[in-house]
């Protein structure tokens, strides 16, 4: 499982020129799944794990002392995260010049995983929480704020033991 996380102003999506989801200052994150993680992925440490991580992100500033310096988590700064399911963060580029997603999850799988992702996130930080529509043609626009923008690998931070 990979995020791409960026602090924003403001984030939305649209869909056929719609807006199904828009939030202003907060976290816009995009959600992908790798090969091999199925729907029971969902029931694992490292998938929680990944959801209280991106929780608890401390990635905007606080007050006083702390105004110029990475100190609080999204709620804690009042704000929100819009989550976007993304299979191409699995792009694989080591061979020719077009991406290869074979290491993305089938989008059966894919498609569960981001649902209970939103459903977890959301029950961490309830209210907080809007999401792009899985396997849609969404338009994803957002003010990147300083910029930050963040990279999370479940197999990375939380890797399966041998």
């Amino acid at each position: 499982m990979r995020l791409c996380i960026q602090r924003v102003l403001e984030g939305s999506v649209s869909v056929d020129g719609q807006c199904v989801a828009a939030i202003g200052t907060g976290l816009v994150v995009l959600v992908g799944f790798g090969r091999g993680e199925e729907p029971a992925f969902a029931a694992s440490a490292a998938f929680a794990g990944m959801a209280r991580k991106l929780a608890e992100l401390r990635v905007f500033p606080g007050e006083g002392p702390y105004e110029h310096k990475m100190h609080c988590n999204v709620v804690e700064a009042g704000g929100s995260v819009l989550l976007v399911p993304q299979f191409t963060l699995y792009a694989d580029f080591r061979r020719g010049r077009r991406p290869d997603f074979a290491g993305a999850a089938a989008p059966d799988a894919a498609r569960e995983l981001f649902a209970a992702f939103v459903q977890r996130v959301d029950g961490l930080m309830p209210g907080n929480v809007h999401s792009g529509i899985f396997g849609a043609d969404m338009r994803v626009s957002l003010c990147n704020w300083g910029p930050v923008t963040l990279w999370l690998d479940s197999a990375e931070l939380f890797p399966t033991p041998v």
